[in-house]
Order: structure tokens, then C-alpha cells, then sequence
């Protein structure tokens, strides 16, 4: 189960970056990446064009979050973290702290 949701969650990421892709930017790259915005703005229209590719960017990033989410919980309940513990632990606790004597600094 936990790698169907990490297959759709690297497939929903792909295709939220070809969705901004397709996004014209402030330079209007589009034809750098084929057009096809021009293409989506001759069939739809320019402005709905732009509505749909927003409101499929939003999908998408909330389709990414629940499935992070999702699999973050799958993760925790199934045991697929260990516990990490210290350093220290089983190590035995010295009786007299050791000190060092103090370090003269020679005078000019």
C-alpha cells in the first residue's frame, strides 16, 4: 500500500511540474516549451485557459500534501521508523569528574 502512494505521489509531482511549465511567467516563455498554452488559449480561450491550469495547479498540490500526509501516517503506524536512541546510553557514569590543570600563559 505504502508504495502505491509514493508512485502516485512522484506521478502528482510530475505532472504539477508540467503544469507550471505550461504556465506563461512575466518573459512568456511558452514557446520555449512547445506553445501549447498558445495552443490551450486558441481552443479554450486565453482566460480560461489560465483559470484551468491554476485551478489544476491548486488540485494538484493538495492531492501532493494528503498523499505526503498519508504516507507519513502509513510510515509511523505500519513500524517503519526505529527509535533512535543516544549516544550515551549504557554508558557508565564516571564517579569524580577529571580536571585538568589550569594552563599558565607566559608573560612578555
Amino acid at each position: 500500500m505504502f508504495t502505491v502512494v509514493v508512485i502516485l505521489l512522484l506521478f502528482a509531482s510530475i505532472l504539477l511540474i508540467g503544469v507550471i511549465l505550461l504556465q506563461p511567467g512575466k518573459g512568456d516563455l511558452s514557446p520555449t516549451f512547445g506553445g501549447l498554452t498558445t495552443q490551450f488559449g486558441t481552443m479554450f480561450g486565453t482566460q480560461r485557459t489560465m483559470d484551468f491550469l491554476q485551478k489544476t495547479t491548486r488540485v494538484l498540490i493538495i492531492i501532493i500534501l494528503l498523499l505526503s500526509l498519508f504516507a507519513n501516517k502509513f510510515l509511523l503506524k505500519s513500524g517503519g521508523t526505529q527509535e533512535i536512541k543516544p549516544v550515551t546510553q549504557g554508558a557508565q557514569i564516571p564517579k569524580t569528574v577529571p580536571t585538568t590543570p589550569p594552563i599558565e600563559v607566559p608573560k612578555k
